[in-house]
């Protein structure tokens, strides 16, 4: 049953040429949909302008008005800014960054139509694989970072980066979305969107209009979406970290040379922490800084997993990379993904575990060469038939949920058990849920008991919460499955009712 969501334009209205189909995200200062334009016979992205703190739409379903006489100038000068924005962004033409295709006024308010993708944001991917590779991260980070340097020459900011803003499309680079300029800019004019900061993401100077941002205030922002992706979690909020250096107390965010110790280099590391400094003027002070750095690791493979590493954050069942387009589509790839795409491959048919492995993700993302899950599968096949931890890991979940192979739950769990052996905690976790829902195993609470113990040992909260539904016993099956399949959203749900 699809979501409904109070406020938003009723599906079939019609904005010129557009009709609304669906609802796409819902936040404090707009309304995204899909929509489709009945002129060129395509799907497009809609973003409508409405900020709640300020406007309301009225009892027709479709105007928009200010919610009172002394919000009118606020509503109509963050109107004048969303549209400035969407002429701006319309300028851009890199890959990387949301297009805007037109904008348009209509309902008392405006419309951005932009091009719509289909993929998912990297928000849902974390949520469903926990933690991401080195390899991925910079698969992932490198284009959404040349991409925002396009936009900085030109003096403009993005301000709000965070997993959420960041859409993996099926087919090409991923796509940064939501430029927050109009959003500031009403921050600055009135109090009515306070705390419209998403929390550890944002830097500490964008919690007070009179700080000057700049480039550093999205390579902070930046910083903290790949530090989710390693540590599983967005770090400390940024005020919290200064009235800590103020009071001469312990920086409350672990590290990401800590928290990713023993499982990416500490170089990578090492530019993930620069970009956190708390204060603006320890931070790189522009693009080209960072990507000089992440380039030159990028020319060198990261090592292979420890045998005694551990994915320490939450997996579900059947998670693993996103699904692709059929092996067919084309996708764009850039000179040096293709070239480090027949690296790849050649180290791969050599019969490196770590290359056959990498080989298998750039299948999985379409990275120099068209997706192809089934080509994704037989790498990471070859590579878990070596003892590649993370490649044991992601095969036993493709073949759990039967993503580029044949649904295969016996099997599935032979190769999480495999990696489960060796203490990877997201292939205990999913060998207990295998377990106590008898998937490709005999269903035994206690093999369930035994393994979500090891994977709770290690952290893995997913494990813990279902641990403590098996312990308690008498609460049911399909709560243990409640609580391991809906702790993530949850998670994330908290994370967006504090903006």
């Amino acid at each position: 049953m699809s979501q409904v969501y109070h406020g938003a334009l009723p599906v079939g209205t019609r904005i010129e040429s557009y009709e609304i189909a669906s609802v796409l995200g819902v936040g404090g200062f707009g309304i995204t949909y899909k929509g489709y334009d009945h002129s060129l016979h395509c799907d497009v992205a809609i973003k409508e302008y409405l900020p709640s703190g300020l406007a309301l739409r009225t009892a027709d379903g479709a105007t928009v008005i200010p919610k009172s006489s002394d919000d009118k100038k606020y509503y109509e000068y963050g109107l004048k800014r969303f549209l400035e924005e969407a002429r701006i962004l319309a300028k851009f033409k890199e890959r990387s960054i949301v297009r805007v295709s037109r904008f348009l006024e209509s309902n008392g308010t405006a419309y951005l139509v932009m091009d719509y993708e289909d993929g998912e944001s990297l928000a849902e991917y974390l949520q469903k694989c926990g933690v991401l590779s080195e390899t991925e991260i910079l698969d992932i980070m490198l284009p959404v970072l040349e991409g925002l340097g396009a936009v900085h020459a030109k003096d403009f900011l993005h301000r709000d980066i965070k997993p959420g803003n960041i859409y993996l499309r099926k087919n090409g680079p991923p796509v940064l979305l939501d430029f927050g300029a109009a959003r500031q800019a009403l921050g600055e004019q009135t109090r009515a969107l306070t705390g419209m900061v998403t929390p550890g993401y944002a830097p500490f100077e964008q919690y007070n209009s009179r700080s000057k941002q700049g480039p550093w205030t999205d390579l902070y922002s930046i910083g903290a979406t790949l530090y989710h992706c390693i540590a599983g979690k967005a770090p400390a909020e940024s005020p919290d970290r200064i009235a800590a250096l103020q009071e001469q107390d312990a920086d409350p965010m672990q590290p990401a040379v800590t928290a990713g110790h023993g499982r990416y280099r500490p170089e990578f590391l090492a530019v993930v922490d620069w970009m956190l400094a708390p204060l603006p003027k320890d931070r790189p002070q522009n693009i080209e800084q960072v990507l000089e750095r992440l380039r030159a690791l990028g020319k060198t493979s990261p090592p292979a997993p420890p045998r005694d590493s551990a994915f320490p954050k939450t997996q579900a069942l059947g998670a693993t990379v996103p699904a692709s387009a059929p092996p067919s589509q084309p996708v764009q790839s850039t000179r040096d993904e293709i070239e480090a795409f027949k690296a790849m491959r050649r180290r791969s048919e050599a019969g490196e575990a770590e290359a056959q492995f990498r080989l298998g993700v750039m299948y999985a993302y379409g990275r120099g060469t068209a997706r192809d899950e089934a080509e994704a599968a037989n790498w990471l096949r070859k590579a878990a038939g070596q003892n590649h931890i993370t490649a044991q890991m992601r095969l036993g979940l493709m073949l759990a949920r039967g993503a580029g192979v044949a649904k295969n739950e016996a099997e599935a769990a032979e190769w999480l058990r495999k990696a489960a052996e060796q203490n990877d905690s997201i292939a205990q976790f999913n060998l207990g849920l295998m377990h106590a829902h008898g998937l490709g195993v005999v269903k035994d609470r206690n093999e369930a008991l035994r393994w979500y113990h090891k994977a709770a040992a290690q952290g893995h909260p997913g494990a813990r919460v279902n641990l403590s539904v098996l312990e308690r016993g008498g609460t049911g099956i399909r709560w243990l499955w409640w609580a391991g399949a809906t702790l993530f959203a949850l998670v994330v749900a908290v994370i967006l009712l504090r903006r």
